[in-house]
């Protein structure tokens, strides 16, 4: 087995070169390509925009149509990639993928999708693109347990699939402890629906969020919002809240220190939206990281996730949050220190293994030796049984 701080190698024995495909690269991609790097895998990229994970590439190619993201993935296999990494959605350029390998007679090179979000979670039936998705696949990552669990039945999974959470990276952001009394107000961070948008809000309706921001301020909170997307920022004035247009991560990531609370609401008062039940979130470790403790309201895994390792307050509802006069120096002080014990063992660079041995079983080269305390994380993170079958690889 390879040494754990050692880079998996393919049978010319070198390290990975792995392209990460997408339409958006994501925060997500961006913490995952900037773990396997610093193991010292090769990482490029395919994305339709220029996004948070390009400056984690050696190269980067941008496509704005089939014809364009077939022929960027014909390149990089001349190029001699090992790995194909997509995240999604959207779901359809799994299928061009596995046709470029198809055509060129390289499907020796494996075919993983990252599963960002799922049209079958969100509608309860399996979408015709996603179906073709999971057929073209050769190995899935899943964003939570409840989600990999509940798609696996759902599709009848059989390919090799591992479940890694959007942790971030060590070091990405430090905050100065002796300030933490400084602190104030809470900030959101993340995409949210123009409330004029009828078929945003009809789709992605738990986006719906300009109601809970006015609502917070409402209570008499000050409220600051990281906007994920441009239209968030030009649709969100009205709500009293003091808005940021999207942010390079790493200077959002230190704006994001001098605040007291993060938040982390969806509309999902009804309890039916499934992408919220199920799901663990980017923000939720963002916060972390940054030494925020979390306010949490219609997220249930998350909520289950924030009592776990009890690194924030959760509610039934928002009114229960009111103006946070309820929380006391204390029970805040409380929190920043669990946070402070959470992020000196929970990070990317702790759980990247599992990706990393889910890549070596599929080139059929030799996997990663992962240290006892290691495999401890693990267990508390995903289960003894999980985690006991993932270190199988060989």
């Amino acid at each position: 087995m390879r040494d754990f701080n050692k880079p998996i190698l393919n049978k010319k024995g070198e390290p990975l070169r792995i392209l990460l495909a997408a339409a958006h690269s994501c925060i997500r991609v961006h913490k995952r390509a900037r773990s396997l790097r610093k193991l010292g895998y090769i990482t490029h990229g395919i994305g339709n925009m220029l996004a948070y994970a390009t400056d984690e590439m050696e190269t980067y190619t941008t496509w704005k149509n089939v014809d364009q993201f077939k022929n960027a993935v014909r390149l990089y296999i001349n190029q001699g990639i090992d790995v194909i990494d997509y995240s999604n959605e959207p779901d359809f350029p799994v299928e061009l993928i596995r046709a470029v390998l198809r055509d060129m007679n390289r499907e020796d090179i494996p075919l993983v999708v990252d599963l960002h979000d799922l049209d079958s979670i969100r509608k309860g039936y399996i979408p015709l693109d996603e179906r073709k998705m999971f057929n073209a696949a050769d190995g899935l990552i899943f964003v939570s347990n409840p989600i990999q669990k509940i798609t696996n039945e759902l599709h009848k999974t059989t390919i090799p699939n591992i479940v890694l959470y959007s942790y971030c990276n060590k070091g990405i952001v430090e905050y100065d402890e002796s300030k933490i009394a400084e602190r104030h107000s809470l900030v959101y961070e993340g995409g949210a629906n123009p409330p004029q948008d009828k078929y945003l809000n009809e789709q992605f309706s738990y986006r719906n969020l300009y109601g809970i921001i006015k609502r917070l301020v409402e209570m008499g909170n000050e409220v600051h919002v990281f906007c994920g997307n441009l239209s968030a920022y030009d649709s969100h004035q009205g709500t009293g809240a003091r808005l940021y247009p999207p942010t390079p991560y790493d200077e959002m990531m230190k704006g994001l220190t001098k605040f007291k609370y993060g938040i982390l609401i969806f509309n999902n008062e009804d309890g039916k939206k499934e992408q919220v039940n199920l799901t663990l979130t980017n923000k939720m470790f963002e916060y972390a990281i940054a030494g925020l403790p979390i306010l949490s309201c219609w997220c249930p895994e998350s909520m289950k996730y924030i009592k776990k390792h009890n690194i924030g307050f959760t509610f039934k509802h928002i009114e229960e949050i009111g103006d946070l006069s309820q929380i006391t120096d204390e029970m805040y002080l409380e929190k920043v220190q669990n946070i402070k014990k959470f992020n000196d063992k929970i990070f990317m660079e702790n759980f990247i293994w599992r990706l990393e041995n889910l890549y070596a079983k599929l080139l059929g080269v030799e996997g990663k030796a992962v240290p006892d305390k290691i495999k401890q994380l693990s267990y508390l993170e995903y289960g003894k049984e999980e985690t006991d079958k993932l270190l199988e690889t060989k």
